[in-house]
This record gives C-alpha cells, structure tokens and sequence, in this order.
C-alpha cells in the first residue's frame, strides 16, 4: 500500500481542511472513489509508509509518516518511530513551535489537526507520561486531533536522541502512546473504536547530506488488559527512502488515434530502479485524482502508459513497493514488513486537440 492511497481513502473527509501539504498527485480523491477502494487500499498486515515532498540532499522536505493497521490485526497501544541518522530535527524548538499535521482514522471516525512543540518539562511528573515513556524528554510534541464525532483527543510524542546499542536504529526516536477503543490509555480517553491509521507530516525536517537507502523503523505494541503498553508483544515496520531520487513524466497526445502517451523514468543512486511498482493518476474535473493505470519499471527505471483521451487531462505518476524484511529485528516479534518510500512526478497536462 502507499501513503497517498492511505490518505486519499481516509482523508477525503477532511478535505476541506487542507492539512496535510503532501500535494503530489494524489493526495485525495473523489468521495465515491475513496469509498469504494477501502478493501484495496487496505493493507494485509500493519505497514509503514513513507513520503517526501522533496527527496533531494540536505532541504528541508516536508515528510509523511503513515501507520497503517488491518481490521484483523490487535490493537495498537505504543508506536516508537526511529528517525535515521542523517536527518535533522530541532529538539530545541520553543513551546509553540508548528511541526507539523497529524491525522488518525478510526474505524468510526476521523480525526485531523496539527503537530505542535509543547514545554517537555510539564510531562516529567505526568503520571501518563511515565506509563507511556519514563524519563524526563528533550522534547515532547502533542498531536491535537479533533474527530468528526468523538471528543478532542491531545496525544503527546516523546522525543529524545538515541545512545548506546539503540543508535543503531535511529538517530531519534518518537514515543506515542495512542487512545484505545474502550479502556482508558496514556494516549487518553476510549475512542470507541480502534485505530486503523496514524499519518504524521513533519514540517521542519531536514534531509540528510550524504546518499544512501535511509531505513525508518517503527516498533509497534499491542496494550495490556489496563491499557498500557505490553513490550513483549512489540513488532517492527520498516520503510526505505532513497536520497537523492527523482521520477519524471513527460507527455503528448497521439491526434490519429485519440490517446495519451505518458513516458517516465525513476532514477537513484542508492538502491534498484528495476520492477518498481509505478501508478498513474489523472485529475478528474472537480479536481480529485484517481488512479487510472498501473505498471512496473523497466531495467533502467523507465515506465510508459498508453491511455484513451477523449479531454484534455492532468496526469501524475508515483512509485512505491513492499516486501519482506531485511536483515534481523530486535523486536520480540520480529519484522512484519518494509516498504519503500512513495516518490512523486510532477503533474504533466495533455491537451486533447480536436480536429477541425
């Protein structure tokens, strides 16, 4: 699954809102659509996606974290997400600071709302801090979610620099005890129903400066019978993004036979450009994108689409892929799954000329 399929079949009802800055191609969809592609969008086991809005070396980027977890699969109570060294984060930032958006489906309800910097010190004598994290923390940050139906919901992450065999993971590490169905938790009060996805976009990030495949680890908890965090019960999740990366898109309309020819290429020094799942969106007239068509790359990154243009249309591309685990966990649980990251194209429009 991708991210921007996980945001366009659960964001559609905060569309309004405009939070989530992930633009690229698809970052919603019609309502109809979205609806329809729940069972597909779905995945079949928890899953950690990645995306960024700009994977080039040493900018800012704004970049999107999603969790995402099947109807079948236990609850989730922690999610501690490694943050790979290389990026850059400010700890330091002053209570106040925006860091981002966060959003949350349920299987109710849907909640949105910002990331922001609060005083760490307030949560050291927290007795939900302590449940969920212990220890004083170089940084806390609070998802503020407000739902359509349920009440507001303040969860705090706790931020710290890693040390000793846990530099190994991270170079940071982000600790969140999430709301539980119908037990109160360190995340805060029963939603009522579970959690099926976390999103969070991170605002003030910065790339790291050297090339490489960087790996992003989640290690997910299930609660106990009084809601808090079972650490035997922990898995991991992986998603790789390749810095620096780029994917293109260029296109022409074919007059004589009333089709668009759609051509790209993904290219990166860091890992395989071969075999890439790769999907094409086209933004329909009330300007939500739909996917349309689907390939894989050739040897050398390249992909084409061939598609019936009876309008003038607007078209993106993105890429993405899943697969086993690489290397061994220190999970108790091991290692579910590993992605790799969600890269968009920019937009190519194809203007249908008609003849005269």
């Amino acid at each position: 699954m991708n991210l921007k399929l996980l945001l366009a079949a659960t964001a559609v009802a905060v569309l309004g809102a405009g939070w989530f800055a992930g633009a690229g191609a698809t970052a919603v969809r019609s309502r109809s659509a979205a609806a329809s592609s729940q069972a597909s969008v779905a995945p079949h086991q928890p899953e950690l996606d990645l995306w960024s809005a700009n994977p080039r070396l040493g900018v800012r980027a704004e970049t999107g974290v999603a969790i995402s977890v099947p109807a079948g699969a236990a609850e989730v109570g922690k999610v501690t997400l490694y943050v790979p060294a290389g990026y850059t984060l400010d700890p330091s930032a002053p209570p106040g600071t925006a860091e981002g958006h966060v959003f949350m489906r349920i299987a109710s309800d849907v909640g949105f709302g910002n990331l922001k910097a609060v005083d760490p010190a307030v949560y050291e004598n927290s007795p939900q801090a302590q449940a969920c994290a212990p220890g004083a923390h170089a940084a806390v940050w609070t998802m503020h979610l407000e739902f359509l139906s349920a009440p507001t919901e303040v969860v705090p992450i706790y931020i710290d620099p890693t040390s000793g065999d846990e530099a190994t993971l991270g170079a940071y590490k982000l600790q969140a005890c999430l709301p539980l169905s119908i037990v109160a938790s360190p995340g805060g009060s029963p939603l009522g129903s579970r959690v099926r996805a976390l999103a969070l976009e991170f605002t003030r990030l910065t790339n790291p400066t050297s090339a490489a495949d960087y790996v992003w680890r989640a290690f997910v908890s299930n609660p106990d019978t009084f809601g808090n965090p079972n650490p035997s019960t922990t898995y991991e999740l992986r998603s790789d993004v390749p810095l620096p990366a780029k994917l293109t898109l260029s296109g022409k309309f074919d007059r004589r036979h009333h089709r668009a020819l759609l051509n790209g290429r993904l290219t990166t020094q860091v890992s395989t450009v071969s075999e890439i799942s790769v999907t094409l969106y086209r933004r329909d007239a009330d300007g939500f994108w739909n996917s349309v068509a689907a390939t894989q790359t050739t040897a050398n990154g390249s992909f084409r689409f061939v598609r019936p243009a009876t309008r003038t249309s607007v078209y993106s591309v993105e890429v993405s892929a899943i697969g086993g685990c690489n290397g061994d966990s220190t999970a108790p649980n091991g290692c579910l799954d590993e992605t790799r990251a969600a890269i968009d194209s920019p937009n190519v429009r194809i203007v249908v000329r008609r003849h005269h």
